[in-house]
C-alpha cells in the first residue's frame, strides 16, 4: 500500500542503525520532528482547505527527520512527511527525501560534495525548508513562486547532485547541478494541465543553481534554472466549433483524441535576492515559468472514432491534421514575483508583510485572465524554541493559484480575502 511503504522504509533504517552501532556504523544519529495545525477562513473560494465562508482545520503538516553518519564521511538524511490541504485532496504520506552524501574534495575554504537518492530540489531560497513552519515566514509560502498546486513535483526528485561551495570571508560562493528523474503526482498533473492524463512518468530533469552571499548577515543572491520533463498518455474529449476546421465544417462535440506517448516539460528561471540584518530582512524573488508539450497525435485512430471526421478527411485530405497540430497543444508561460519585509521585535516576536504576484500569459489551456495578487500581513510569536503561533490576513485579487478540484462549482469572484492561524511544535 502507498501509505505503508514509507513507514517500512524508515523503520528499516532505524533497525540498521541499532544493529550496526557497535561496529561504528550509523553513528551521530539524529531524530527530529514537527507538527502543525492551521485554521483557514476565506470569503469566496476554497483556499488550501474547504474554507469558503467557513473556518476549516483541513490543513495540517507533520514530519519526521532522520540523519546519521553511515560510515566515515558517508552520511544519510531522510524525511517522512504527512500533510493535508483539503478534504478533496485527502491525506498524503510520502518519503520527501532520502539521500546519501559524501565529500569528494575538501580544503580549508572549499568543498565538493556528491549526493545520491531522492534529493531536495534547491529551488530558490526556501524550497528545501518550506514545510517546517519554524524555518519559513508565513503560514503558507508565497504562492507565486512556491505554489502548493505542484508542491510534491517540485520539492524533490530522484537522481544525483554535485554541490560545490567556497568560503570568501563572511560570504560563500556555491554552485550545484542536479540531474534527476522527476517525482510524479497525478493529481498535481491534472491541476497544472487541466487535463485527464494517464500513465504519467518522470522522464528527466535538470536543476542548476549559482548562489553568493550570507544567509544570516548582509546580502545574498541566487539564480536557479529548473527543467523537469514527463511522458504522458493524453486522451481528452474536445469540442470543435463550426467552421473551425474549414469554412462550412460542422460543430463537433466530444471528439475523442488519441495521443499516447506524448510529453511535456516546464522550464523555470528564478532570480533571488535578500538582505538580512539583525532586526529586519527584505526578500524578493522573480520567476519566469514556461511550459510546453509535444503531442504525439494518433491521427488515424482519432479520425476513425468520428464519422464526421472520417467524411471530412475523405473530402479534404490533410486539413484535419493541420487543424489538430495547431490546436491540440498545451503551452504558455507565466511571470511571478514576491517582495517580503520582516521585522524582528525580539527573539519571540516578528511581523512580516508580503506582496505576491502571478500572471499567466499566452496560456493555451488555462484561463487567459488567470492571475493572483496577494497582499498579506502576519505576526509570529515563539513562546519557546519549540512552539510557534502565527496569524496572518490576506487580501487577494484573482484565482490562478487556487486548487481547481476544490473550486469546481464556486463562482469566481475576483476580489476576496482570507485569514489564517497556525500552531506548530517541533522537537
Amino acid at each position: 500500500m502507498k501509505i505503508l511503504k514509507p513507514f517500512a522504509y524508515i523503520s528499516s533504517l532505524f533497525a540498521l542503525a541499532n544493529i550496526a552501532q557497535a561496529e561504528q556504523w550509523f553513528s551521530q544519529n539524529q531524530v527530529e520532528g514537527f507538527l502543525s495545525q492551521s485554521l483557514i477562513y476565506s470569503s469566496d473560494h476554497h483556499f488550501l482547505a474547504q474554507s469558503d465562508d467557513q473556518a476549516s482545520v483541513d490543513m495540517w503538516e507533520a514530519g519526521a527527520l532522520f540523519s546519521t553518519k553511515v560510515y566515515k564521511d558517508l552520511r544519510f538524511s531522510g524525511q517522512l512527511l504527512g500533510r493535508k490541504v483539503s478534504e478533496k485532496s485527502g491525506n498524503d504520506l510520502r518519503v520527501d527525501y532520502a539521500f546519501l552524501s559524501h565529500p569528494l574534495y575538501r580544503s580549508e575554504d572549499s568543498q565538493l560534495t556528491a549526493r545520491l537518492g531522492r534529493i531536495r530540489s534547491s529551488f530558490g531560497f526556501y524550497n528545501e525548508t518550506r514545510d517546517i513552519p519554524h524555518t519559513r515566514t508565513g503560514v503558507i509560502m508565497p504562492q507565486s513562486v512556491y505554489y502548493d498546486q505542484t508542491r510534491n513535483s517540485f520539492y524533490s526528485a530522484d537522481g544525483a547532485e554535485l554541490h560545490w561551495s567556497k568560503s570568501l570571508g563572511e560570504n560563500a560562493l556555491s554552485f550545484q547541478v542536479f540531474y534527476n528523474q522527476p517525482v510524479t503526482d497525478m493529481d498535481e498533473a491534472q491541476e497544472a494541465s487541466q487535463l485527464e492524463p494517464s500513465n504519467l512518468k518522470g522522464d528527466s530533469g535538470l536543476l542548476a543553481k549559482l548562489a553568493y552571499g550570507s544567509e544570516f548577515n548582509g546580502w545574498r543572491a541566487a539564480i536557479t534554472y529548473y527543467r523537469p520533463e514527463y511522458t504522458i498518455d493524453l486522451n481528452p474529449l474536445i469540442n470543435v466549433p463550426a467552421n473551425a476546421i474549414l469554412p462550412g465544417s460542422p460543430d463537433l462535440n466530444n471528439v475523442q483524441i488519441y495521443a499516447d506517448d506524448s510529453s511535456f516539460y516546464s522550464e523555470t528561471v528564478l532570480t533571488s535576492l535578500e538582505y538580512n540584518a539583525f532586526e529586519w530582512a527584505v526578500t524578493a524573488e522573480y520567476s519566469r515559468h514556461k511550459f510546453q508539450s509535444n503531442i504525439n497525435l494518433d491521427l488515424a485512430q482519432t479520425i476513425a472514432g468520428s464519422s464526421a471526421l472520417t467524411s471530412l478527411n475523405a473530402t479534404y485530405p490533410g486539413v484535419i491534421q493541420q487543424y489538430t497540430q495547431n490546436t491540440i497543444r498545451y503551452l504558455g508561460y507565466e511571470e511571478s514575483f514576491y517582495i517580503q519585509g520582516l521585522y524582528r521585535w525580539s527573539d519571540q516576536h516578528e511581523t512580516y508583510v508580503r506582496y505576491d504576484y502571478n500572471k499567466q500569459r499566452d496560456v493555451s489551456f488555462a484561463d487567459p485572465r488567470g492571475h493572483f495578487v496577494d497582499v498579506n500581513i502576519g505576526q509570529t510569536w515563539r513562546p519557546s524554541e519549540d512552539w510557534l503561533i502565527r496569524g496572518e490576513l490576506h487580501y487577494i485579487d484573482g484565482w490562478s493559484r487556487l486548487f481547481n478540484r476544490d473550486n469546481m462549482n464556486i463562482s469566481r469572484n475576483r476580489y476576496w480575502h482570507a485569514a489564517m492561524l497556525q500552531i506548530a511544535y517541533r522537537w
